[in-house]
């Protein structure tokens, strides 16, 4: 006899191991559940609650992680550690219903959560980066034409994201019409309908009057680096607008970056976090309301974590962000994320290519479904491979 590990991520991967080893359909339906588990962390759960949710844990095979002053039910609140597999929430769910102490929300919050993540990969999107700056940090186009945007389909761009104004640290400020003078040349193209149905645009800016004029040229997102802080009248603007020739006249997207600093440029700032992932997350309930309450519709909106010094000038946390990636899944919404030649990652400049695709490879995996990305080629084949591997894509027959 022989015994073999076996690594199982999802729902879907447990399913084909069942259905690989010969089990009814039947079967596979109830015991892929109990092959993938999930850990939630519960804040600011009353004391009382919280030993009745641990032994309703335990009643159904499951645990809750508790610090021992909450053990010995002192103090007012606390927080913890759900450990279930899927099978074991669904029983438990169901047994929370009828508890106090406000467990009956705490069911119906985790049951919202539960729908929100969702197993399984989708193609990669690779969104390339069309800079018509002078101090970009990396790779500007001086002299823009079409041959820049067929070079990008040609490699596999998805999105080609457009940008006229720096935020990077120590960059300067552009006037509205200045930054509509550079992208001129970019609007007139995206007018003329030459790439129409080819490749979707999506404009860089935090201006509200810019934004406007790139989704009346065919842009069908905004990429705010802001989430809506720099302009108060930006989240009208995409509530409002449907998009130009390229959108079909459908509302546009939207994507809301964490960032550390509440102005446009960042800094290089080492700020430090008790939690990074935490406080993105908050950041983005709070963006999320804020939209919402303007008009934005939530499907609308895609959600960006930042990296590099948008975050932290201690590269430790752009690390973390990746590896904690998932957890951004709770908002049920895309989530898309641009490492390509970022600080965080070691080596001058013209180094960080590798660097940039192997953070790209962790955010995929880990639930990013838009990758913003300077080496357009690279990044196309690399995650590509990705995909492939993951079991969804040409390669993962």
């Amino acid at each position: 006899m022989d015994i073999f590990l076996r690594h199982i991520e999802s729902l879907n991967e447990a399913q084909g191991e069942l259905r690989r080893l010969g089990v009814d359909s039947a079967g596979v339906g109830i015991m892929a559940k109990k092959m993938v588990m999930r850990v939630f962390a519960l804040k600011g759960l009353s004391v009382r609650a919280a030993n009745i949710l641990k032994q309703e844990c335990i009643a159904v095979g499951a645990d809750l992680a508790l610090p021992k002053a909450a053990s010995f039910l002192e103090g007012e609140s606390t927080d913890a550690v759900l450990m279930a597999s899927a099978s074991q929430l669904e029983m438990l769910l169901l047994n929370l219903r009828a508890q106090p102490f406000g467990l009956k929300e705490v069911g119906e919050r985790l049951q919202v959560l539960l729908r929100a993540v969702r197993d399984g990969y989708e193609k990669p999107q690779i969104m390339a980066v069309l800079n018509v700056t002078p101090d970009s940090f990396f790779h500007s186009e001086k002299v823009f034409g079409e041959e820049v945007i067929e070079r990008y389909i040609a490699e596999g761009a998805d999105w080609i994201d457009i940008g006229a104004e720096s935020t990077g640290p120590g960059s300067s400020d552009v006037s509205v019409e200045e930054e509509l003078a550079r992208l001129e040349p970019v609007f007139a193209v995206l007018r003329s309908g030459t790439f129409s149905g080819r490749v979707k645009f999506s404009i860089d800016t935090w201006k509200s009057e810019v934004a406007r004029a790139a989704l009346d040229a065919g842009c069908t997102m905004v990429n705010d680096v802001t989430a809506l802080r720099g302009d108060s009248k930006m989240a009208e603007v995409v509530a409002k607008m449907g998009a130009g020739t390229g959108g079909g006249g459908l509302q546009p997207s939207v994507a809301l970056m964490y960032a550390k600093d509440p102005t446009p440029r960042t800094t290089r700032d080492a700020v430090q976090y008790d939690d990074v992932m935490q406080t993105i997350i908050e950041f983005f309930e709070e963006q999320l309301r804020y939209a919402e309450a303007a008009g934005v519709k939530r499907e609308q909106i895609i959600l960006d974590p930042g990296m590099g010094a948008f975050v932290s000038g201690d590269p430790k946390y752009s690390f973390e962000v990746l590896r904690r990636l998932r957890e951004l899944k709770v908002f049920g919404l895309p989530i898309l994320v641009g490492p390509s030649r970022k600080s965080f990652i070691p080596g001058k400049l013209e180094e960080r290519q590798e660097g940039g695709l192997a953070s790209a490879m962790m955010a995929y995996m880990h639930g990013a479904s838009i990758l913003r990305m300077h080496d357009v080629q690279a990044a196309r084949r690399t995650l590509d491979m990705v995909w492939g591997i993951q079991g969804t894509g040409t390669g993962g027959g």
